[in-house]
């Protein structure tokens, strides 16, 4: 079936001959051992749930679509991308994807994508509302030196029927990464103001736990605690910690109100991880 001389092939001459044109399909694109040996187990019973009945199958029930069909498969081709993960059920929207601007990574580039409002620029997050595609692409080089790794390409898909326009003329910086900056660019005013909410927000709690700090350290000093001047003071500096706080909220409400891509939510979800990654990092690891 290779085209080659073995004992015993005048056996199969027949078959081979009536089958001709697509064994030479077979060998052209590198599958006959794919569909013939790799196929079958060691009793040569046909092996069960193989990729490639599926893909017949849908074939089967979308021949009206097979000139869309083939347009995708070969633009993906053209790309560099040397295999496909089909599932329909796949819904790209539910997840959070990274580009960190730093240094060399792996990345995921979609159609219809939505950088995400947080405290930090980078690593950039993002999603998509609506994708067909979702291509997971590696990155070689530093900052504004990034560049797209030509080697390991994949790519998942949700459908096969779909305008081939939709997919990138080519897999390039500018095509992907740029367009990525780009969307992130657009949000610095949110990355600003949520950076200045939280930090206020969270300075202001500091000082409060400090000033409970110190409040519990006077009233265990027997010579001090019961000091009018001392009350005093720490009255006046409650009551201006009580200030700095409402002024707080209402500074934070200034910019939910200001943006629609922030909410309450987005306030709470940013101090919680600012407060995380604070933790992590006060962590003597050695």
């Amino acid at each position: 079936m290779q085209g080659k001389l073995s004992i015993g092939s005048n056996k199969y001459k027949e078959f081979i001959e009536k089958h001709k044109h697509t064994i030479e399909i077979m060998n052209r694109y590198f599958c006959l051992s794919n569909l013939t040996v790799l196929s079958y187990d060691v009793k040569g019973n046909r092996r069960e749930n193989l990729a490639e009945d599926y893909f017949y199958q849908y074939i089967q029930e979308h021949k009206e679509d097979i000139e869309t069909i083939k347009a995708v498969a070969l633009k993906i081709k053209n790309l560099g991308f040397n295999e496909i993960t089909f599932g329909e059920k796949l819904d790209f929207t539910k997840t959070e994807y990274e580009l960190d601007t730093s240094y060399g990574s792996d990345f995921t580039f979609l159609e219809n994508m939505e950088v995400n409002s947080t405290y930090i620029n980078s690593p950039i997050k993002y999603r998509t509302n609506d994708s067909c595609y979702c291509m997971i692409l590696g990155s070689v080089g530093y900052g504004d030196n990034k560049e797209v790794s030509k080697y390991g390409k994949n790519i998942e898909l949700n459908s096969l029927i779909f305008d081939s326009n939709r997919l990138p003329n080519e897999i390039t910086r500018e095509s992907t990464i740029e367009l990525i900056y780009e969307l992130a660019q657009e949000k610095k005013a949110e990355y600003e103001d949520i950076r200045d909410s939280v930090d206020l927000s969270i300075s202001t709690s500091d000082l409060k736990d400090y000033f409970e700090r110190l409040k519990a350290v006077t009233e265990r000093i027997d010579k001090i605690k019961d000091n009018q001047e001392l009350m005093n003071l720490l009255n006046q500096m409650q009551n201006t910690l009580v200030q700095l706080q409402l002024f707080g909220v209402n500074f934070e409400n200034q910019i939910v109100d200001s943006h629609t891509d922030i909410t309450d939510e987005t306030m709470k979800r940013e101090k919680k991880v600012y407060l995380n990654r604070r933790y992590w990092a006060s962590i003597d690891i050695d």
